[in-house]
C-alpha cells in the first residue's frame, strides 16, 4: 500500500513539468490569438488603411511626416446636426451665380446652419448672386441691408501712400474697395444686425453676405477667396468652392461625415465631377471622381496641378495636392492658414501654393471618394477676369502686379532652378527690388510643422523626380501618388463587392 502511494507521487512529479509546458503551450496560442483578433478588430474600426504605410512612407528615403489626428480639432465634438458651415464663392460677372446659392440653400438638409460669403465683381446690369429665387422665398427683399467695408472694419484700407513700408494689421484692403457694396441677408426671423460698440460683430446675423465691386478693380479668384474669408463668422466648417457650382441634396450632412472620416488633420478636396445647365447631371452618375495627385511645371516655373480618375470610394482618401474649386474642411484650417491678400491677379499658382503652405502647417489633403459638389467647366464665352489686365489702359500697370503676384508665389515656395540650387527669385528682388513679394512672410508663408524640402520631396515635384516634358512642353513630375490612390480605390471596390 505505501509503496503504492510512493509510485502514485513520482508519476505525479514527473508528469507536472509536462502538463507545465502544455499550459504554457496553449497559453501562447490563446495570447497570439488575442493579438491576431485585436489587431483586425482596431483595422476593422478604424479608418481603413490609415495606420497602414503607404507606398510613399516604404520607401528608405522617404521619412514620414508628422501627422495630427482629426479628432482634436475644434468641430470634433460637435453634433453634426448642430455643426454650422461657411461657404466662400468667388465670383466674376458669373450669371451663374445666382443658381450656385440656389442650389447651396435648396439642397441643404438644414439650410438655416449654413451661412454664405460670396466677393463679387459684375456690373450693375450683371446678374446678382442674390437673385436666387430661394432668397425671396425663404426671407424676402426686405430683409437685406447694405453697408460699406469702413462700417464694420474702419481702417483696414492699405493707401497707395504705404507702399513699400511695413504693411498694416489684418484685415487688408486695396484702396479700391472702399467704394465695395455690401450686403447683409439677414437670418430668418432676425430684423436687425446686431451690432456692437467693437464692431466685431455687426455681421453676426447675416445668413448670405456679398461684396459687389467693379470688376475693372478685380484682382482674380485668389484675392477674392480673401475678401470673402473676411466674411467668415466663427461657423464650424469652412467650404471653397467657385461661382459655378451645384451640390447634391443634404449635401452638408454628407460633406461633414465625410470629413469627420478623416484621420488626421485634413481637408476635402479635388477637381469636381461636371455639368452644364443644359445637363446638370452630366456626371453626376459616374463611376468615377478625379483625385490631385499629379502635377507639371510649365515655363513660368510655379507647379501646375494635375488629377487622375479613380474609383468612387466609401471614404476619403489621402492624395497630396489641394485644388482651389472645392475645398471643405474644419474651419481651422483657414485660420491656421489665411488666404494671402498679396497675390494680385494670381491663378495658376494658387493651388500649389496653398497646398504647399497647408502641409507645411501641418494639414493633409483627402479625395472626398465621392461626388458631392459638381463644377461647370464648360462656359465658353463668359467674362473672364484676365480681360482687366490685358484689356486695360493700365495694363503695363497690372502686368506688372501680375508678375509680382506670380514671383511672390515662387518666392514664398522656395522653388529653384532645375537641377540647381539657385533660386528663381533672389533676395535682392523679393526684398529690395519688388518688397511686395516678401510681406508678411511670417503670416502668409509657410508653416513650421513640416519642411517645405520634404514637401517637395513627397510630391514628386524635386528635381530627382522632374527629368521629362509632355507634349506642352512641361516639366512632369513623378505620378506614384496617382498609382497608389488608382490601386486603393480599386481595393476598396473589390472589398465592397464582397461585402
Amino acid at each position: 500500500m505505501h509503496k503504492g502511494r510512493c509510485a502514485s507521487v513520482t508519476s505525479a512529479l514527473v508528469s507536472a513539468p509536462r502538463r507545465w509546458r502544455i499550459y504554457t503551450f496553449v497559453l501562447a496560442i490563446i495570447l497570439s490569438l488575442t493579438l491576431v483578433l485585436t489587431v483586425l478588430v482596431y483595422y476593422t474600426l478604424s479608418p481603413k488603411g490609415f495606420h497602414i504605410a503607404s507606398p510613399l512612407q516604404r520607401v528608405s528615403d522617404m521619412p514620414p511626416y508628422v501627422t495630427f489626428p482629426s479628432s482634436k480639432l475644434p468641430s470634433a465634438n460637435v453634433s453634426i446636426d448642430l455643426a454650422t458651415i461657411f461657404v466662400s464663392i468667388a465670383s466674376f460677372r458669373d450669371d451663374e451665380c445666382a443658381s450656385t446659392v440656389e442650389s447651396i440653400l435648396r439642397n441643404a438638409k438644414n439650410a438655416s446652419r449654413v451661412y454664405i460669403g460670396i466677393s463679387e465683381e459684375r456690373l450693375q446690369t450683371d446678374k446678382s448672386c442674390l437673385s436666387a429665387p430661394v432668397l425671396s422665398e425663404r426671407i424676402g427683399v426686405n430683409q437685406i441691408l447694405r453697408f460699406r467695408w469702413s462700417d464694420i472694419v474702419p481702417s483696414a484700407f492699405w493707401g497707395a501712400e504705404i507702399v513699400g513700408k511695413q504693411p498694416p494689421p489684418t484685415p487688408i484692403l486695396h484702396a479700391g474697395r472702399d467704394e465695395d457694396v455690401l450686403s447683409c441677408v439677414l437670418m430668418p426671423g432676425i430684423s436687425q444686425l446686431a451690432v456692437h460698440e467693437t464692431g466685431g460683430d455687426i455681421l453676426h446675423n447675416c445668413q448670405i453676405i456679398t461684396r459687389v465691386g467693379d470688376p475693372d478693380d478685380a484682382r482674380g479668384p485668389t484675392y477674392a477667396r480673401y475678401l470673402s474669408s473676411l466674411l467668415y463668422g466663427g461657423q464650424n466648417y469652412y467650404m471653397v468652392i467657385d461661382s459655378h457650382t451645384r451640390v447634391v441634396p443634404s449635401w452638408d450632412v454628407k460633406m461633414i461625415e465625410r470629413a469627420r472620416l478623416m484621420p488626421t488633420r485634413g481637408v476635402l478636396s479635388h477637381y469636381p465631377n461636371g455639368y452644364t445647365p443644359q445637363n446638370p447631371d452630366k456626371e453626376l452618375n459616374y463611376p468615377n471622381i478625379m483625385a490631385m495627385c499629379k502635377a507639371v511645371i510649365p515655363s513660368t516655373g510655379v507647379p501646375k496641378l494635375g488629377a487622375h480618375w479613380i474609383l468612387k470610394s466609401y471614404r476619403p482618401l489621402l492624395q497630396f495636392f489641394v485644388a482651389a474649386g472645392y475645398i471643405f474642411g474644419d474651419a481651422q484650417f483657414v485660420k491656421d492658414v489665411p488666404f494671402d491678400p498679396y497675390l494680385p491677379y494670381l491663378f495658376e499658382g494658387e493651388e500649389m501654393l496653398y497646398t504647399a503652405r497647408l502641409w507645411t502647417s501641418g494639414w493633409d489633403s483627402y479625395c472626398p471618394g465621392d461626388s458631392f459638389a459638381f463644377h461647370n467647366y464648360e462656359r465658353p464665352g463668359v467674362p473672364r477676369f484676365w480681360t482687366v489686365i490685358y484689356d486695360s489702359d493700365e495694363r503695363q500697370e497690372r502686368a506688372r502686379e501680375e508678375k509680382i503676384g506670380t514671383l511672390r508665389a515662387l518666392y514664398l515656395m522656395r522653388r529653384n532652378v532645375l537641377n540647381s540650387t539657385t533660386p528663381l527669385v533672389s533676395h535682392e528682388v523679393s526684398h529690395n527690388l519688388y518688397p511686395a513679394i516678401s510681406f508678411e512672410e511670417e503670416r502668409f508663408g509657410m508653416g513650421s510643422e513640416r519642411p517645405l524640402p520634404l514637401f517637395w520631396k513627397l510630391s514628386q515635384l524635386s528635381d530627382e523626380f522632374v527629368k521629362a516634358k509632355d507634349s506642352e512642353g512641361r516639366w512632369v513630375g513623378g505620378d506614384q501618388w496617382c498609382s497608389r490612390l488608382e490601386a486603393m480605390s480599386l481595393s476598396l471596390k473589390s472589398k465592397a463587392s464582397k461585402g
